[in-house]
């Protein structure tokens, strides 16, 4: 008879002690489950035996591919490895609980980015409650340097300036310039904590707004102008020289008394407000004038949390970002083709890039290759690829 260790003192000097049994919820209606229980000689204890065994870091591996890749449920995964859906959750969990955070990557490979930044935030369901998860992403690796996941009633500009304040002391990131979108906790939080950086909004956002206020709220009655009012602001917007912008902004201000009296001069407020950080575009021309990169981030991310009705548990929403994140930072550049080349290390780069479907990334491409059970992660650099390819 094979014996089972005591789970409390290790020992082998064990017998069978009964079974037990549980209700348990099922696919057929409340079953009874049947265990088996164990008693230790030694230290004179009964106790149940772990009948998790440990899962092979290959078939750990698969898992997560197939859960992340594949775009499967749970269920899905267990059909196909033959592991039960809860333990393939442990696994998927416990791998996302021992990724390295965005601070430990960057003191470790230390990034070339090149200081433009894109923040935005995408709404995250937590037990019914909404959280926000803030996300910041370079402009020509995009790669995500940070994110923070808030609940929805500290989504203020303490959190903001928190989230802020790692990226520059701890992670210290370069700084030359944000891209945000239209919320007054990114506007005031930058200008305190970023001064002398040029903070440029996002002018699609800021088009959209004004297009929803005119359709679904506006009640002046005067359609000439809320018409006019908006064809002016599409113009600020999506203008390609400053003196453009200076000629819209001017043309309303000189009708004022129009304004007020097709009742948009609060909307003429808010839009004198945003145009000097709609046309920071125009004093540095590395400002994108929308945050439509961030967004195919955000977007990416999307197409596994668009699938899940929410999260239990914060720990456990923290670390399926956390793995996500990781997956996309370090995921296989293998768009053109080409196998992945392992490197010498004085050859591999540090820089990430973002897989792209028709060209080379901007700063170079990822590979991931696996030896003796390991992961092990390496950046090929452009020039580096390039010569391999000749």
């Amino acid at each position: 008879m094979r014996k089972k260790r005591c789970i409390f003192c290790n020992s082998l000097n064990t017998k069978r002690y009964g079974t037990r049994s549980k209700k348990r919820n099922t696919s057929f209606g409340k079953r009874n489950l049947y265990y088996q229980r164990w008693y230790c000689n030694d230290c004179k204890r009964a106790f149940k035996s772990n009948q998790d065994h440990p899962v092979n870091f290959s078939i750990q591996i698969r898992a997560c591919e197939l859960y992340y890749d594949s775009e499967v449920s749970y269920r899905a995964v267990s059909r196909q490895l033959g592991i039960a859906p809860y333990r393939i959750f442990k696994v998927v969990n416990a791998l996302g609980a021992n990724c390295k955070s965005t601070v430990d990557v960057a003191s470790e490979l230390k990034p070339r980015w090149s200081g433009y930044l894109f923040i935005d935030e995408k709404r995250i369901f937590i037990k019914g409650v909404e959280w926000f998860l803030l996300l910041a992403v370079d402009l020509k690796t995009q790669d995500i340097v940070h994110w923070e996941l808030v609940s929805r009633e500290r989504e203020d500009e303490t959190n903001v300036a928190w989230f802020l304040i790692i990226i520059k002391m701890v992670i210290k990131y370069p700084f030359k310039g944000v891209i945000s979108d239209l919320l007054p906790e990114f506007f005031g939080t930058v200008r305190w904590l970023l001064p002398g950086i040029p903070h440029q909004f996002c002018t699609y956002h800021a088009y959209r707004a004004t297009e929803f206020y005119l359709k679904y709220h506006y009640t002046g009655g005067n359609r000439l102008w809320a018409e006019r009012f908006l064809l002016i602001t599409r113009i600020i917007c999506r203008c390609k020289t400053l003196s453009t912008a200076l000629r819209a902004i001017g043309y309303l201000e000189s009708h004022q008394d129009e304004l007020r009296q097709a009742k948009l001069i609060k909307r003429m407020n808010i839009l004198r407000i945003r145009f000097p950080n709609l046309i920071k575009r125009f004093k540095d021309h590395n400002l994108l004038p929308d945050n439509n990169i961030v967004e195919n981030v955000v977007k990416q991310l999307n197409q596994k949390f668009k699938k899940v009705v929410g999260f239990e548990f914060y720990e456990t929403a923290c670390n399926s970002i956390k793995l996500l994140v990781m997956r996309y930072r370090f995921h296989t550049f293998n768009s053109l083709g080409y196998p992945a080349v392992k490197l010498p290390q004085q050859e591999l780069g540090a820089s990430f890039g973002y897989k792209q479907k028709t060209r080379l990334s901007p700063s170079g491409c990822r590979y991931i290759s696996r030896q003796d059970s390991g992961v092990l992660c390496g950046l090929i650099m452009k020039d580096a690829l390039l010569n391999w390819l000749e």
